[in-house]
């Protein structure tokens, strides 16, 4: 097993950002998945008890805004943050904002959609007993609909949430032009957060088609 372990669960918005940011250092790392109820051992592995989490050489690191300053301070070449103050600014008011509300979209459309939610649990529970499939669907039905509700999304009709949605998508398209990255020429963490929750959703929902319409959003998706 390489020196470098990704504890992760497949369909994590949030582990598919640190897959990204790991490659794109130019690393060797093996994967640990935690489908089905192989997910309760998850907690055991970090104080908080979420992934992704990631072992480097014997130094564990929860958190993937964590591993990803880890890895610019320990394997500084093709850095994730930029070193110039603004844009260093900007690439983390991006990473907040994939973390903080994009991902609230992701969840949306991919746990409230019925058709989503069968996709996402044959990702979560692929080599795992079908009882663990299904009481793992219990639980999301259960628990996405009320945290969605909490935060405010599932209170409004779906063609609002889309709206909002698509008006986001409205603007990295813009944003997007005249550059390949969302920080300029080369990509960072502003780029591999996005990236990574609007890949889970294009892989799990029907909105795909609607999403890769966007033809400088979908160059770029292809580019990261």
């Amino acid at each position: 097993m390489s020196a470098i372990v990704l504890h992760q669960w497949e369909m994590s918005p949030f582990c598919n950002k640190v897959r990204r940011c790991l490659r794109h250092k130019g690393l060797d790392y093996s994967v640990v998945n935690y489908n089905g109820l192989l997910a309760l051992n998850a907690a055991k592995l970090s104080a908080v008890g979420q992934l992704p989490v990631v072992d480097f050489n014997g130094v564990r690191v929860q958190d993937s805004s964590a591993i990803a300053h880890y890895l610019d301070a320990h394997y500084p070449d093709k850095p994730l943050y930029p070193h110039e103050p603004r844009a260093l600014a900007e690439a983390r008011l991006w990473e907040d904002w994939a973390a903080q509300s994009l991902y609230f979209y992701e969840i949306y459309f991919r746990m409230l959609d019925p058709v989503s939610l069968e996709r996402g649990l044959n990702l979560i529970s692929e080599g795992r007993p079908a009882y663990e499939r299904a009481l793992l669907k219990f639980v999301f039905k259960r628990r996405y609909p009320r945290k969605l509700k909490e935060q405010g999304l599932a209170r409004m009709p779906r063609e609002q949430v889309e709206a909002q949605f698509f008006a986001r998508l409205d603007d990295i398209d813009t944003l997007l032009e005249g550059r390949a990255y969302l920080g300029g020429d080369a990509p960072n963490i502003a780029d591999f957060s996005v990236v990574g929750q609007l890949d889970e959703l294009i892989r799990t929902s029907d909105l795909k088609g609607r999403i890769l319409a966007y033809p400088r959003l979908a160059a770029w998706l292809a580019r990261c």
